[in-house]
């Protein structure tokens, strides 16, 4: 094999790997921000990002 070859075939897997992570990450939020509106209490949906909402929930589920 040559080293072009090398390297292309490494910058795509490396590609489609941030490309995985990124779209994990998206379903991640759109799905918090759905669950917390939708199937919680109907708030604001941007109100998921807040950092003292994560402190709550990690203080219910760890005390």
């Amino acid at each position: 094999m040559e080293w072009t070859s090398i390297f292309k075939n490494t910058l795509f897997f490396l590609l489609r790997f941030l490309l995985a992570v990124i779209l994990f990450i998206v379903a991640f939020a759109v799905g918090a921000m759905l669950g917390y509106s939708v199937l919680g209490d109907g708030a604001d949906p941007m109100e998921v990002f807040n950092p003292d909402l994560w402190e709550h929930i990690l203080n219910f589920i760890l005390n």
